[in-house]
This record gives C-alpha cells, sequence and structure tokens, in this order.
C-alpha cells in the first residue's frame, strides 16, 4: 500500500521526510559496505523489489479507492543484503516508483511511505534473528522463522501500522479500513512468507553468498561430540 501526498498534511510530510533523512545517514555506511561486498546479491535484491513492487493492484473505484496493494519483499531483502542497505535500496526503489505510479508530486510523501513500508518488517526480521541467536544453529530454524515467519509477521505489521496511519489522518472511516482494507493483508501474509520461505531455502542451496545473514560455518560446521571420549 503506498500513500498519496494530498492524504497527510505537510507538517507530517515534512517530518517524516527529516526522520528518513537521519535514518539513512546513520546506514549509509554499512549500508555502503554490503553493496560493494556483494554487489551481485544487491543486485538481484533491487530486481526482486523491481518485480515484485511491478506486481500490484490499485482499486480505482468504490470505498477503498486510490489504495494500492501489492508484496513487500523487504524480509528477503534483509536477509540478502542486511537492515542498512535493505533500508537504502528500499529507499531509492520508492522514488522511480512513485514517480511512475503516482506522479512527481507524489515524491514528496516518499519519507513517509519508506517509514511504514520499509521500518516495520526490518525490525521484524531483526528482531527474530536476535531470537534466534538463542536457539541451536538450525538450517530449518533460519529459512522457516527468519524466511517464511518473518515475513508474514513483517507483512501483518506493516499493514496494521499503514491502516492506522490511514486512520489517524481520516482518509477512510475506521470501519472501512479495518474491515474492508487490513483483511487483505492476511492472504498477502501468506504469499510474502511462501515467497519469501522459498528464495531463503534456494540461496542457502545454492547461493549462500546472496544471504549476508547467513554464516556457513555456524550452520554447516561439523559436531560429532556424540564421538568424543
Amino acid at each position: 500500500m503506498n500513500f498519496l501526498a494530498h492524504w497527510f498534511d505537510p507538517f507530517t510530510l515534512h517530518v517524516a521526510n527529516g526522520i528518513l533523512l537521519l535514518l539513512l545517514a546513520a546506514a549509509a555506511k554499512p549500508a555502503c559496505l554490503a553493496v560493494a561486498g556483494r554487489p551481485a546479491a544487491a543486485a538481484g535484491a533491487v530486481l526482486i523489489l523491481a518485480v515484485l513492487w511491478g506486481l500490484h493492484v490499485e482499486l480505482g473505484s468504490g470505498h477503498l479507492a486510490g489504495i494500492t496493494y501489492h508484496l513487500l519483499g523487504i524480509s528477503l531483502i534483509t536477509l540478502m543484503v542486511g537492515a542498512p542497505a535493505a533500508l537504502w535500496l528500499g529507499t531509492l526503489m520508492l522514488l522511480p516508483y512513485t514517480w511512475l505510479l503516482h506522479g512527481a508530486g507524489n515524491l514528496h510523501v516518499v519519507g513517509l511511505n519508506a517509514l511504514l513500508l520499509l521500518l516495520p518488517a526490518i525490525s521484524v526480521n531483526l528482531w527474530l534473528r536476535r531470537c534466534c541467536t538463542k536457539l541451536p544453529p538450525n538450517l530449518f530454524i533460519y529459512i522457516f522463522v527468519n524466511g517464511f515467519i518473518s515475513a508474514a509477521l513483517g507483512l501483518l505489521f506493516t499493514g496494521a501500522l499503514l491502516v492506522a496511519a490511514l486512520q489517524a489522518a481520516a482518509v477512510y472511516s475506521a470501519e472501512t479500513l479495518w474491515r474492508g482494507a487490513f483483511p487483505v493483508f492476511f492472504l498477502l501474509a501468506w504469499g510474502e512468507a511462501f515467497l519469501t520461505g522459498i528464495f531463503t531455502a534456494v540461496f542457502v542451496a545454492l547461493a549462500p553468498q546472496w544471504l549476508i545473514t547467513f554464516d556457513d560455518g555456524h550452520y554447516l560446521q561439523q559436531r560429532n561430540e556424540i564421538w568424543k571420549a
């Protein structure tokens, strides 16, 4: 779901743009290192975002006219290039996406879109990966928790924040948003979880170098303590 500029007051948009600029500045160095160290993964991440965001559905009529739905792919990108680079790549992709979809007049809403489209899923992914550090180093845990579950929860969290923002701005009625717009995110969460989990499993098996968060030594090292005297 992408916001339109006229839905929000200018002050809100300026504050959102300022916060985003501060976050981008803080994430610039680690993002550059991640992209420079894994240029193929970064290029693949851009392609994945372009495809997933390009396959969008925009409601042109009815009570929810103007709302656009698409898969996020941010959880997968975070696994591929890390959170700082995911924030940078996602924000850079939002610029042409917003311009092509809604026109140059809506570019100043990119900050708010980035904060509510990218950060929630990135935060969920970071939180679950931190939780997984307390679990045994198991491939299934990495793929299922960091891939499937992280993507589904990230999209639902994103959807809840987007709907709450629209309600706070009085763009649509609360009943229309929570009964009409939000349930769609439960359907999208299945697709998000499936695609992210499948891509994560494929990368682990065939191209682990495309996953900056995957450590061969941690997950694939031999453990034969049972044979030790």
